[in-house]
């Protein structure tokens, strides 16, 4: 005789997300696994999002329960779902996410086949607004040990099912917390129940990444308050979640809403976060900053993407927000130094329409002018400056590892006003 599939509880909170919903909501109750409930904590959603869920309701009845009421965020939404639960098992899926097909049966499988084993999570997969895969989830086994999320969580949040009792042993979700509410949860559950932990090697949900996601939105605070909550629970954090973040600026500075001068922005955020680092992560983390030219380069509302090292590839990409104007110019100082000494056949083209070529004879400094234009060309454009040919480190050099395909060094990036302006 078999025995009885345990209640599995999946908790829910959403506001605003009329969108995906009613999706996520459906990865859930269409899962093939029997004694299933969905408990969702609006937090007065001022969408379409309600009329989503009455229209859910009418079609799966007692299986789908819901509030909707102001809250102070996505962790006491969480916790109000869960003192309405009523399962021994507890999911949680944001309302922006899915799950994928048989992932409520195969972790309630798990937890009834191993009673020791108090959490469970697998695998997981990124998808955008429209649902097509963004890549795998950088996922790790507990083996990993608490000491790993040093370089970064390697849970993904709806992957993740637990025992009910779990929170009677370490405590609902931390309601300070804006963003790291989830990771914070994971750090206190590998402390307080060591080995209780397991992993399933296989795709349990998708995460949603869009605009509007917390992990797209709130960067600057994922990593604040990663760093802090390490700090709390695991000792002294290494540099890394900040200069993670600090990668990811790197890819749209400075557009995006962003910060509008990085370097003072990461100035500001390594004092702040300065009493959770020991003096060696204060020191490393000074000479990270110091050492990459992209930061050194980087300009209020300007930034050359070069590689750390301050050497450009075959394109190097201008980017500018909110800085043209007549009379000025981007002016960037470079260094021919290919081993063979062979001319530099630049050339230059401009989100304006303007383009031009430029050929630097020997190696050696050189410096480089484009004006802007005296009409306006938007808040946000690009100079590329694209080199006919490359030379790789590594083919010159036996004894170098370095592949990359590289045009010229830079060594200084400026706006200045252009000589004689108007004159």
């Amino acid at each position: 005789m078999s025995m009885p599939r345990p209640l599995v509880s999946v908790l829910m909170p959403s506001f605003n997300q009329g969108g995906f919903i009613e999706a996520a909501a459906r990865s859930v109750l269409g899962q093939d696994y029997g004694p299933l409930e969905l408990v969702v904590a609006d937090g007065g959603s001022t969408d379409d999002t309600l009329r989503r869920l009455e229209g859910l309701l009418g079609e799966f009845g007692t299986r789908l329960r819901w509030i909707s009421e102001p809250d102070s965020g996505p962790a006491q939404a969480v916790n109000k779902a869960l003192r309405l639960a009523r399962g021994g098992i507890i999911g949680w899926l944001n309302s922006d996410d899915l799950y994928a097909p048989g992932a409520v049966a195969v972790a309630a499988r798990h937890l009834a086949a191993n009673p020791d084993t108090a959490m469970v999570y697998g695998e997981a997969a990124h998808i955008d607004a429209r649902g097509l895969s963004l890549g795998r989830y950088p996922t790790r086994p507990p083996s990993a040990s608490l000491q790993a999320f040093q370089d970064g969580c390697f849970i993904c949040q709806p992957t993740v099912f637990l025992r009910r009792e779990v929170f009677d042993e370490v405590g609902p979700l931390d309601e300070s917390l804006a963003t790291a509410f989830d990771f914070e949860l994971w750090l206190r559950i590998f402390r307080r129940l060591p080995g209780r932990v397991a992993h399933l090697d296989r795709v349990q949900a998708f995460s949603r990444l869009h605009p509007d996601c917390i992990t797209q939105k709130s960067r600057r605070a994922v990593a604040v308050e990663g760093v802090r909550v390490l700090a709390r629970h695991v000792g002294k954090p290494r540099p890394r979640w900040l200069l993670t973040y600090l990668e990811e600026l790197y890819d749209r500075y400075p557009f995006g809403g962003g910060p509008a001068d990085l370097r003072a922005h990461m100035a500001a955020l390594a004092g702040e976060l300065a009493d959770c680092f020991d003096g060696a992560a204060r020191q490393a983390l000074a000479a990270a900053l110091a050492e990459d030219a992209r930061l050194r380069l980087a300009l209020p509302g300007a930034f050359a993407d070069v590689y750390a090292d301050g050497w450009a590839g075959q394109v190097l990409a201008l980017r500018f927000a909110g800085v043209a104007g007549a009379g000025l110019s981007a002016r960037l100082r470079g260094r021919h130094a290919w081993p063979a000494h062979a001319p530099l056949a630049l050339a230059i083209k401009t989100s304006w329409g303007e383009e031009r070529r430029v050929r630097i004879e020997a190696a050696g400094p050189f410096e480089l002018a484009i004006p802007f234009p005296d009409a306006a060309v938007g808040d946000n454009f690009l100079v590329l400056i694209e080199s006919g040919d490359t030379f790789v480190p590594k083919a010159a050099n036996p004894e170098s590892a370095d592949g990359r395909r590289l045009a010229f060094k830079v060594e200084a990036f400026s706006i200045e006003p252009v000589a004689n302006h108007g004159k």
